[in-house]
């Protein structure tokens, strides 16, 4: 094999394992959890899901909603999103929503628990992409990246602000409270962030795209390779014409 062809080669290696792969619908979040009014009705509840804007190439996708104690989900709700990017996606119940004046893509119609869990799953795979637990949890929900916060008040939400999930003022369909929004993305490279933990050890290092290869820039590493290759290839071709 000519000096050439090796050099080639080689480099053809090096950028095909540097290359990033294409990202999609894995940084999606559990945004937001309402459960009561300031009167403690329960009849106004909502779960917003939160994306900094990557497409969802692969539908079906819903959210599950589970008890504390994890298991089967108590209700699954067929969602429409698909294809197309999007930044937030609202499940409500129709009182949360003229109350506080939004309009949600999903009803609720379930109650939510004072402590549980909620998953955003693509169902293709399947794969629970992003699961939050509010509350008092039990036993994990199988299979998911979990975060968790409190169970918020009457009339308040727990809410993802800066990474990290907080009990304020609900904010269905706009920025979460203070007017902070999401600073996971569109690549999350797995660094500590607030509250992100893989629960139940909470000292475990936070790992938001669930395995999701996004890929990397080459490596110095690769960058120095090809650097040797193009000497070794210059010096052999220099002796040859001697």
């Amino acid at each position: 094999m000519s000096s050439r062809t090796t050099l080639l080669t080689a480099s053809v290696i090096v950028v095909a394992h540097a290359a990033p792969a294409l990202a999609s619908d894995h940084i999606m979040k559990v945004g937001e959890v309402m459960l009561a009014n300031s009167s403690g009705s329960t009849a106004v509840q909502f779960i917003e899901l939160e994306d900094p804007g990557e497409p969802f190439p692969a539908p079906p996708y819903v959210v599950e909603i589970f008890g504390p104690a994890g298991g089967a989900p108590l209700i699954t709700y067929s969602t429409t999103i698909g294809n197309a990017a999007l930044t937030r996606y609202t499940l409500a119940t129709a009182q949360a929503q003229t109350e506080l004046g939004f309009v949600a893509q999903t009803t609720l119609t379930a109650t939510l628990p004072t402590n549980g869990q909620a998953c955003f799953t693509r169902m293709i795979t399947p794969d629970r992409i992003h699961c939050f637990a509010w509350g008092t949890v039990t036993t994990v929900v199988a299979g998911s990246t979990m975060n968790a916060g409190a169970s918020p008040g009457n009339g308040m939400s727990v809410q993802r602000v800066a990474g990290a999930y907080v009990v304020a003022a609900p904010t269905p369909g706009a920025v979460n409270s203070n007017g902070m929004p999401m600073v996971d993305g569109p690549v999350d490279a797995g660094t500590p962030d607030g509250m992100d933990a893989r629960m139940p050890n909470p000292t475990t290092p936070p790992d938001d795209d669930d395995g999701c290869n996004v890929g990397a820039g080459p490596s110095w590493f690769a960058l120095v390779g090809i650097a040797a290759l193009l000497l070794v290839a210059r010096r052999t071709t220099t002796r040859r014409r001697r």
